[in-house]
């Protein structure tokens, strides 16, 4: 199974989920990035944090002013279930405005499309961490949802690479720790756990949800400097596909072993 021979794209009249090898070119999201997605889990049975999901979705098509958000939204883990029963999967779910046009849109219908794949996990241990030299995150208020302009993140992995680092943390245009390139960051010091703000500019992910609602009395919210978060016990980074350990950031070595309250949350 391969991202590119596995794409559905609803077809609203009949409300069905039909196989597309193409879809008509321009549209917005190639033209504009105009719209969302959302990248979950399918572990056989249900699509892990679905409501956590469906929530950021309709929040950010709020925001963008995209319509027609209603059942058949919902009814998507019913489909998946029936047509993969079994299968663990990792699903991209791209929803952007209809049309093509100009800056303005003639409608604010929506398009939804699904790419699937077969899932992996994100690894236990990232041996290799450092602090971008390249991209820097600007809070804007759709920061907190994920849309289809994701170039900072296409930056940060490119820089990532070349750096020969498993993972990069990305600071706002402040210097104050945001996120890693493709997951929300926390640490640990003692008992105390903490996590940038959303207005760091820093995605509202889902995985940092169900982290915040399993620990909520553990974790806090704020403002922290690079050195506040070197400081730290413990880092880990987090999304829907799990949480990685971070070894090394740069020089400073951090403990790797499993943190008894984080283990059933993505089980």
């Amino acid at each position: 199974m391969s991202e590119t021979d596995t794409v559905y794209v609803f077809d609203s009249p009949t409300s069905t989920w039909l196989p597309a090898s193409e879809f008509p070119v321009p549209n917005r999201a190639m033209n504009f990035g105009d719209g969302l997605f959302e990248t979950m889990v399918f572990d056989g049975e249900k699509i892990r944090f679905f409501d956590y999901h469906i929530d950021r979705l309709q929040r950010g098509m709020r925001m963008l002013k995209i319509a027609g958000f209603g059942s058949r939204f919902l009814a998507l883990q019913d489909w998946i279930k029936e047509v993969y029963p079994g299968q663990r999967l990792r699903i991209r779910w791209n929803v952007f405005r209809t049309g093509a046009g100009k800056y303005t849109p003639i409608s604010n219908d929506a398009v939804q499309t699904l790419h699937i794949q077969v899932y992996s996990p994100s690894p236990q241990v990232k041996p290799k961490t450092s602090f971008s030299e390249q991209v820097v995150l600007f809070p804007f208020p759709w920061s907190p949802c994920k849309t289809l302009n994701a170039l900072p993140y296409v930056l940060a992995a490119q820089e990532r690479e070349e750096r020969k680092l498993n993972e990069l943390i990305l600071t706002d245009h402040k210097g104050e720790v945001a996120e890693a390139s493709s997951s929300n960051i926390f640490w640990r010091k003692g008992k105390k756990v903490f996590t940038p703000a959303l207005e760091c500019g820093c995605i509202a992910g889902v995985a940092r949800r169900a982290i915040m609602e399993k620990v909520p009395r553990m974790v806090t919210q704020g403002v922290f400097r690079p050195n506040e978060l070197l400081g730290a016990d413990q880092v880990w980074v987090s999304n829907v596909t799990g949480i990685s350990y971070l070894e090394k950031i740069d020089s400073m070595e951090f403990s790797t072993e499993l943190w008894e309250p984080l283990l059933e949350i993505f089980e």
